[in-house]
């Protein structure tokens, strides 16, 4: 019997989460649509891998690797970029928790023209949420919103869905020298090649953890000098795009 190949390939990097992680793994499990996953130990010092590899064993489309020593966050995502099948993909941090039509939303967003898809999330109750519809956005509209901070769809890149293709096409990857904003700049590198229009659907349908031992907590002076000079650079990508 051949296996069909799920549309949608979820990315999960993982590094000492501890008994975070069977939640998030449990709503993967959820979704209302089959889909490919990778799970990208970054040498946990806890058991965070053997949880893993626990989980995926037996099921069809489910993979995880285990790196020897620690490479970062940017090098397990795009190990897992280089690694998926299917046409689109997605990216779920390995404490968080998505609903379970999280990935039926972001594929279903994917009409003739559109390039890339978001929908709401909740971090510290910020987000109101919306009507389970999509709207459109020009690429200088999805621009705006992905290079600033406190935008309603955000530069991370845990709330959307990129065509695996365009990301071949237009050679993007994740910085692996940066310790921060490195999925802000991914998302903005993204948006500033790839003309089209993006769809945002503001169901909240990613709830961002706040695990207070996570590098969000541990930021130093030099992280902000880091994080401001990624910013510029982003600033920087937004020549590349016609005003609408």
């Amino acid at each position: 019997v051949i296996m069909a190949i799920p549309d949608l390939t979820i990315i999960v990097p993982t590094y000492n989460l501890g008994r975070y992680l069977p939640a998030t793994l449990k709503r993967i499990q959820q979704q209302t649509i089959d889909v490919e996953l990778w799970l990208i130990d970054d040498a946990s010092t806890d058991e965070t891998a053997e949880t893993a590899a626990a989980f995926v064993n037996g099921i069809p489309n489910y993979h995880a690797t285990a790196f020897s020593h620690h490479q970062g966050i940017g090098a397990a995502r795009n190990f897992g970029i280089d690694h998926a099948t299917g046409r689109f993909l997605a990216f779920v941090d390995g404490d968080d928790l998505i609903a379970p039509t999280f990935a039926a939303t972001l594929l279903r967003g994917f009409t003739p023209g559109v390039v890339a898809t978001a929908v709401g999330y909740d971090w510290w109750q910020r987000n109101r949420g919306g009507p389970d519809q999509f709207q459109l956005l020009s690429q200088a509209a999805m621009f705006e919103q992905v290079s600033h901070h406190g935008t309603e769809i955000g530069g991370y890149i845990w709330n959307k869905a990129f065509p695996r293709a365009s990301l071949t096409a237009g050679h993007i990857r994740y910085d692996e020298r940066l310790q921060i904003a490195e999925d802000y700049y991914f998302t903005a590198d993204f948006v500033a090649h790839t003309p089209g229009m993006y769809a945002y659907n503001p169901t909240i349908l990613y709830t961002k953890v706040n695990r207070p031992d996570s590098t969000m907590h541990r930021f130093s002076q030099a992280d902000r000098r880091q994080e401001i000079q990624i910013f510029e650079r982003i600033l920087e990508l937004k020549k590349l795009i016609q005003p609408d």
